[in-house]
């Protein structure tokens, strides 16, 4: 399964970047690699069992933060 999800990833990278390949737009390929990476290493953790944090706590409290207490 950890195969496959390298796998899966890699194909997908390679279909994908071919646009911004001829594009020579290299911020923007940098920037599709560290998301791809970033996606592929959460997805590698979750199949190894780590326990990651859910973001949903932080949101809501910059939100509730930005916009005031709705009490």
């Amino acid at each position: 399964m950890f195969l496959l999800i390298i796998i899966f990833y890699a194909i997908l990278s390679f279909f994908e970047s071919r646009l911004l390949f001829k594009e020579r737009n290299k911020n923007k390929l940098i920037f599709y690699f560290f998301l791809i990476l970033s996606s592929m290493m959460v997805n590698v953790f979750l199949y190894l069992g780590v326990h990651l944090p859910s973001p949903s706590n932080l949101i809501k409290n910059i939100v509730l933060s930005i916009l005031g207490s709705t009490n």
